[in-house]
């Protein structure tokens, strides 16, 4: 006979119950860390508004210079070759007036690219206006130049020609050797040479504008200068 009781059943016995997995600690400088990191990047977005305009502001001084020396080169031409005592044939009407009227444009182009630059600097927003303006307006000149210096390309030619014989012909007269003196160019081949030197120059006129271009129409840098806009206080 046995007793109400009962040995209990070893399947119904307790077991410890499985700890379950700690959650990962989190780190305690996430946030100062993802701060720390849009800071960085707001900082290295905002060096645009320096290192672009300081190169533009260069480039538009040294363009301006240029193109002042040129001016005079053209038009003050008789009067150079004779400080130098020399007399060499003068430019050709068409490229005179061909460069003549691509100064009076890029001369006041240029005026507008460095104010444009300076504007920005200050963090002013119609700066952003004039150098895209600037941008647009340079890129135009380069297809319309580019499309003048073909027309142009075979009067150039000549006209190299003849100065590089009238320079021999000086040379001669100071004394120089026969033998020492530089060879005629040829005309095919200079006239070659110089469709490749177009494409090389219109190429490397046109990038800078470029890159003022994708710089100004970026979302970051038009969101920035329009943050330049000073609000306007109601009375």
């Amino acid at each position: 006979m046995t007793d109400g009781s009962s040995e209990p059943n070893s399947a119904s016995t307790s077991t410890p119950a499985s700890t379950p997995p700690s959650a990962p600690t989190s780190d305690p400088f996430a946030p100062y860390n993802a701060t720390a990191r849009a800071e960085d990047l707001r900082e290295r977005r905002s060096r645009w508004r320096v290192v672009f305009p300081v190169i533009s502001l260069a480039i538009g001084v040294f363009g301006m210079c240029f193109q002042a020396l040129f001016a005079v080169q053209i038009v003050f031409w008789d009067a150079i070759m004779s400080s130098a005592g020399m007399v060499l044939t003068p430019p050709p009407s068409i490229i005179t007036t061909v460069t003549t009227a691509q100064i009076a444009l890029t001369i006041p182009l240029g005026i507008v690219l460095i104010a444009g630059s300076a504007m920005l600097l200050l963090r002013k927003p119609l700066g952003a206006k004039l150098v895209m303006f600037w941008a647009a307006a340079r890129l135009f000149l380069v297809v319309v130049g580019l499309v003048t210096a073909v027309i142009t390309i075979k009067p150039q030619v000549e006209w190299g020609v003849t100065l590089a014989a009238e320079m021999r012909d000086e040379m001669r007269k100071k004394g120089v050797k026969e033998d020492d003196l530089p060879p005629l160019p040829d005309e095919a081949k200079a006239q070659s040479d110089g469709i490749r030197n177009m494409a090389i120059v219109s190429i490397a006129t046109a990038t800078w504008p470029f890159v003022m271009a994708i710089v100004l129409t970026r979302r970051h840098v038009r969101e920035e200068v329009a943050s330049w806009k000073q609000p306007t206080i109601s009375g």
